[in-house]
């Protein structure tokens, strides 16, 4: 990364000083040296504060530090090399090396960004599973699950670019009071379509909607009990036919959105199975540390001594388990599994936060291994009214009517473009634009312009002779994607084009084209740092940033001229803004569309 290049000539820099004693009383080199960006571009590409930081161990004033480092630096790397203020260094890079490390978007092609597992941001763990959506299998999925799925399965493919190994976990919750309501809707439902039962009869106020359960009854599933007799069909077959149903509409749904799982933990099946179970196990052993007591016929975990507003039930007077019994038996299930555990819940749980990390660490868990992230809910807006009530449900709008609305592109971006603790305005006319006020379409735009532009290499525009062993080849005047990545090797190969094709730039165009390199210089910075926040939406900023310089830099440069050295030169930063946007959008579960 040309960050790191930067950081080790920096420390290169330091130790040389350090051994000539320009560096006062300092003794030991610093672990790392940031590197940043200037707050005004125009004094230079990267910026070096370390003089400041020093200053006080070294007990001499920070300019002299940086006077030190700049004397080392040398011209292989920078063009210009100032010192600002109390000590800052401002560093311009030349063309050479901005050249060489846009060979490497070349060379690394689909893997470029990624991160490799040493040099990951947190090297405490390497393991991580990502648990989200998590609903009930009781119907269809809303917007707060649809924004949990997008913004769980976007973190799992950023952790993966970063150097980690993540999976994802579906929590099926289908053990409890919510499953016996389903059962009983469900039975019910049967019995209005077998006559058995009036529909005035069906007990609206306290299961799930009748219109929810009449559509299910449609499914294959419920063939063997139609022809039984209704009176020995329990409650408890309605339920298990059910939540099958429902549970597979939820992946069909979640398939369809960009979002499947490795893993669809049952907590029926994992915890509430055998004659000493996972939750009885876990409340025991909360009893015998102490954080645990018996009051009235139940079970009570001692929140309130962990930071919680209240103590909490684990298990009710009628024997029934709590959420929280189960949660807490289910995280130290996944701790066995893993090194690290993130959690996607709704904003409305943040109560539970303080009882469930105290839970774990009196039972001995290492709290730091779970981090969980919170999310604000989703509301919608069209023609500047809110949205509130859905066809199907009458009470929400659910996933599947969101994406037949606007798409799975625009559905996904949608939703990962803020941080999580934002709410999201969702606006259903904006979704749907096809102009540059669709974040999303302007993005992808961006990408079909690169692949347009490519599309539009000729023979005529190209001097084979130029490449090696003139193997270059045109089909119908239009280059294949390998006689490309052909082109492209043979340009990126060659030292000092950029210094040739760049060196009479006019103002704006130095601008655009400085400004567009660096930042995709930046895409694997950009892809570490927004793993070690668990921060997707910083690459949907990011890409939505590198479109807009991308559109700038095709505004004041034609890449299609008759300068040869600087039409390959232009078409070297397409070809590799193209190849960034993509692995960005990929990162986000969206397409990258070669034309639009």
């Amino acid at each position: 990364m040309l960050k790191q290049r930067i950081e080790n000539i920096v420390r290169d820099a330091l130790a040389k000083s350090l051994e000539q004693g320009k560096l006062g009383q300092l003794e030991t080199l610093p672990d790392s040296v940031a590197v940043d960006l200037p707050k005004n571009p125009e004094h230079g590409d990267k910026a070096i504060s370390i003089a400041m930081k020093l200053s006080k161990e070294a007990k001499i004033a920070p300019r002299m530090i940086a006077e030190a480092i700049a004397a080392e630096l040398g011209s292989e790397i920078f063009s210009k090399v100032d010192i600002a203020g109390p000590g800052f260094i401002n560093l311009t890079l030349n063309w050479d090396l901005l050249e060489e490390s846009i060979a490497e978007i070349f060379s690394l092609d689909l893997d470029y960004g990624r991160i490799a597992k040493n040099d990951r941001a947190d090297k405490s763990f390497e393991t991580v599973i990502v648990e989200y959506v998590s609903a009930n299998p009781t119907g269809d999925l809303h917007l707060g699950h649809g924004r949990q799925a997008v913004l769980g399965s976007a973190l799992v493919d950023l952790l993966r670019w970063a150097g980690y190994d993540a999976s994802s976990e579906f929590y099926i919750n289908d053990a409890g009071v919510q499953m016996g309501k389903l059962a009983a809707s469900a039975r019910q439902a049967i019995l209005i379509k077998a006559g058995e039962l009036e529909e005035s009869g069906y007990d609206a106020e306290n299961n799930y909607p009748l219109a929810a359960m009449k559509e299910i009854l449609f499914d294959e599933k419920w063939q063997a009990i139609d022809n039984q007799d209704l009176s020995s069909v329990t409650a408890d077959d309605c339920g298990k036919i059910a939540k099958e149903i429902f549970l597979e509409s939820q992946k069909e749904i979640l398939k369809v959105a960009g979002t499947e799982f490795e893993c669809w933990y049952s907590e029926l099946e994992n915890l509430h199975q055998g004659e000493t179970t996972k939750v009885d196990a876990i409340c025991q052993k909360m009893l015998e540390a102490g954080i645990a007591y018996e009051n009235e016929g139940a079970l009570w975990f001692k929140a309130t001594e962990f930071g919680d507003e209240r103590d909490r039930v684990l298990r009710k007077t009628d024997g029934y388990y709590t959420y929280l019994a189960a949660d807490l038996a289910y995280h130290q299930d996944k701790l066995s599994r893993s090194d690290k555990l993130i959690n996607l819940w709704g904003a409305d749980h943040h109560g539970q936060i303080p009882g469930v990390m105290g839970a774990l660490e009196a039972l001995g868990e290492d709290p730091k291994r779970l981090e969980i992230v919170l999310m604000q809910m989703v509301s919608l807006t069209k023609g500047g009214e809110e949205v509130k009530m859905s066809k199907r449900t009458g009470n929400f709008v659910t996933v599947r009517e969101l994406i037949e609305e606007v798409g799975v592109d625009a559905f996904r971006y949608f939703l990962l473009e803020s941080q999580p603790n934002n709410r999201i305005v969702f606006d259903l006319e904006l979704a749907t634009k096809q102009d540059k006020d669709n974040p999303v379409y302007y993005v992808q735009y961006a990408h079909a312009r690169c692949c347009g532009i490519l599309r539009n290499l000729t023979e005529k525009q190209v001097d084979q002779t130029e490449l090696p062993g003139n193997t270059l080849a045109v089909a119908d005047g239009i280059m294949t994607e390998a006689e490309l990545d052909h082109y492209f090797k043979a340009f990126t190969s060659a030292t000092g084009l950029y210094s040739r094709a760049f060196a009479n730039l006019n103002p704006e165009q130095h601008k655009s084209t400085k400004a567009l390199i660096l930042a995709l210089l930046n895409f694997p910075e950009e892809v570490k740092d927004a793993a070690a926040s668990y921060s997707p939406y910083k690459i949907a900023n990011y890409i939505k940033e590198l479109a807009a310089l991308f559109h700038q830099f095709y505004t004041h440069n034609r890449v299609i001229n008759d300068d040869a050295e600087l039409m390959k030169a232009r078409i070297s930063l397409v070809a590799a803004s193209q190849k960034v946007l993509r692995n960005g959008l990929g990162i986000l579960g969206i397409t990258a569309p070669e034309r639009m």
